[in-house]
């Protein structure tokens, strides 16, 4: 009692921790794994940008030697940071996001698509005829997927309260970029059209926007690194500069009256001015991404390192405490094992020896003297001894609850008896005068009333010999010689109050015994009056009867809602052995018909089932067994019975019910 379950706590407590230092330990090395490859996928990152700017630059203005071996170079410092990239790229292949996948399979050169990319969009830069905006998106796709997979490291590591940040600022890093690349080719190519003049307008309107929105989540030094960026000079300069690009005049005024507007696309920006102003603000840029990408990770760092502290030290501390407790409950049980034994072995010996025999003597109706029967437990004054004195009382309780309740039931089943045999004797005697009245009567009219009340008392008959049953006892009318099956199911149905309904469908010439004919007569108007009941008015309920092997089955279906799965499993339970009455008097809503029944039924050996009917009713069956059936005296089974089509055969259905 005390052992397994302090075993299993720490057992379960060890298991708890340790899953807790596994995920500590698996978010560090999420840490140690983003760093590296967030240093991998930046400097790719920076390379692609400052490429992207050249590249820009060389398709504004294809002269530019200059530009041109800046270019070759920066291609092949690109290259380098490509494939020093790839492996923190194959990295993520397997992620569950499929967007990371796809980035992740074209950077790490799987399919080739960063690298076959980057080969068309220098050639179209090297030979100076592309487009600059096919470029420009060209080299930004690839710096997209760079972004999402550095955005699936800082997911893996830190938690959205840090990583959100981190990602709001490299996108408005990137939105900078694109911008600045934008603009400096524009320069050199001496003109800015509208196309240009838009996309830089929203690019710059986007990452002011970022900026506004991220700024309050932004702490500590990070907070100080975005407030020094976007209150030094080369921010401001940039910042005037690009609103002077996009808020010059749109058009240009004719040189002569009447000639049509044209687009202004003068600049107004020079290209050593714009790239001193905005390379060192995306300096002061980056700078800014990193610090928070930094803080992001050392959180989740931090927090790895904490889970792991407490992880050890909440198992050793358990430990410790769990391996005492265990010590102290072991030695204390072990001094009351004794005592447990011996009250154990003095119980034992009274609950399945004497206990069961004073309960049966009680329910069989002899005397129990419950005080001297029953020998009291002396175990001390404490808990055990407490145990003890209550094992005394729930045993005299229990002996005495069955000697009362056999007593309660004995005097119910007198009460029930003699009501019902009263009550049955003024039927019967009702019966006698209605019998006497009906002979003496002439009137069509009144006979039908009268042969009506005649039907009424015979149920009433019948009801008082449910409460004979149920006391116990055998039903008041007899039968000595057999009767014909066909006048036992019509005597069946006439005892119930919708006979009308009720169409005899098929009987054999069979004879049942004397002595079981009332009982049979009694059980298929329970279940005849349960299917009229259970249907809707008006609907038939159907008697069939037929020989089977081991005797007659008798089915009577009716088309009503049928049975619940439970009530059906219910009503099977009391079919197959009835349960004591008081028991039954317990129950909600008692089914006092099935419990009649099953009494019947068990008295003569009659299986009743119960199935559902293709009519969507209820299929009841009893199987007659062939002991009480009977052959006609010169051994020959007696011929089918003839069946008046749809109904009982009214006035003899009521003549075999009375008799």
């Amino acid at each position: 009692m005390v052992l397994i379950p302090g075993v299993s706590f720490l057992v379960l407590w060890t298991l708890m921790t340790a899953a807790g230092a596994v995920q500590a330990v698996e978010t560090a090395r999420a840490v140690q794994q983003g760093r590296t490859g967030t240093a991998a996928f930046d400097a790719l990152g920076d390379d692609l940008r400052e490429e992207r700017r050249l590249g820009q630059i060389l398709l504004g203005d294809p002269g530019a030697e200059r530009v041109g071996e800046r270019f070759t170079e920066q291609r092949a410092a690109t290259d380098a940071s490509l494939r020093a990239a790839a492996g923190a790229a194959a990295a993520l292949t397997g992620d569950p996001d499929r967007e990371t996948r796809r980035a992740a399979a074209g950077l790490s050169g799987e399919d080739g698509g960063a690298s076959r990319t980057l080969d068309r969009l220098r050639a179209e830069a090297d030979g100076g005829d592309g487009d600059r905006a096919e470029v420009l998106d060209g080299y930004s796709e690839i710096l997209t997927d760079v972004q999402v997979l550095r955005s699936a490291l800082l997911r893996a590591a830190a938690d959205a309260t840090e990583a959100g940040p981190a990602r709001d600022l490299e996108d408005a890093r990137e939105e900078y970029s694109r911008a600045e690349a934008l603009l400096a080719g524009a320069i050199a190519a001496g003109a800015m059209d509208y196309q240009d003049t838009s996309h830089f307008t929203y690019l710059t309107a986007s990452y002011r926007d970022t900026l506004q929105r991220v700024a309050p989540d932004l702490r500590g030094e990070v907070r100080a690194d975005y407030e020094e960026m976007t209150a030094g000079r080369d921010w401001a300069r940039t910042e005037r500069l690009s609103r002077s690009v996009v808020t010059r005049p749109p058009v240009t005024e004719p040189e002569f009256p009447g000639d049509p507007a044209v687009w202004n696309d003068e600049i107004g920006v020079a290209a050593g001015e714009w790239k001193q102003a905005a390379g060192a603000a995306g300096t002061a840029f980056d700078a800014l991404t990193e610090s928070q990408l930094e803080h992001a990770y050392a959180a989740a760092w931090n927090s790895a390192l904490r889970l792991i502290g407490l992880s050890a030290g909440g198992a050793l501390l358990t430990l410790a405490a769990g391996t005492a407790a265990i010590v102290v409950a072991v030695r204390s049980a072990r001094r009351l094992t004794g005592r447990l034994r011996r009250l154990r072995a003095e119980t034992l010996a009274l609950s399945d020896t004497r206990l069961p025999e004073l309960v049966e003597r009680a329910q069989s109706g002899r005397k129990v003297d419950v005080g001297a029967e029953l020998p009291r437990l002396d175990h001390g004054e404490d808990e055990i001894g407490e145990v003890a004195d209550a094992f005394d009382t729930a045993q005299r309780t229990a002996v005495g609850a069955a000697v009362k309740q056999a007593e309660i039931r004995e005097g119910a089943n007198r009460a029930f008896l003699g009501i019902a045999y009263r009550n049955q004797a003024i039927v019967q005697r009702q019966l006698r005068l209605l019998d006497e009245i009906e002979y003496a009567e002439d009137d069509p009219e009144t006979l039908k009333k009268l042969f009506r009340l005649d039907h009424l008392a015979t149920r009433a008959r019948r009801y008082a010999d449910n409460l004979i049953i149920l006391g116990g006892a055998q039903g008041a009318r007899r039968w000595r010689d057999p009767m014909p099956m066909v006048d036992v199911l019509r005597a069946a149905i006439s005892e119930t109050e919708d006979y009308e309904r009720v169409r005899l469908t098929s009987a054999p010439g069979a004879l049942l015994r004397g002595a079981a004919v009332a009982d049979v007569v009694h059980l298929l108007a329970e279940l005849v009056e349960n299917a009229a009941q259970f249907s809707p008015a008006g609907t038939p309920v159907d008697v069939h009867c037929g020989s089977v092997s081991g005797g007659l089955a008798v089915d009577v279906e009716d088309r009503g809602l049928g049975m619940t799965a439970e009530g059906h499993a219910e009503a099977e339970r009391t079919l197959a052995e009835a349960p004591e009455f008081d028991v039954m008097a317990l129950i909600d809503e008692p089914r006092l018909g099935l419990f009649v029944v099953a009494r019947l039924a068990a008295r003569h050996g009659i299986a009743v089932r119960l199935s559902p009917s293709p009519y969507g009713g209820t299929r009841a069956t009893a199987l007659i067994p062939t002991d009480l059936l009977e052959t006609q005296s010169d051994g020959r089974p007696a011929p089918p019975a003839a069946v008046a089509a749809g109904g009982a055969g009214g006035t003899a259905a009521e003549g075999g019910a009375r008799g």
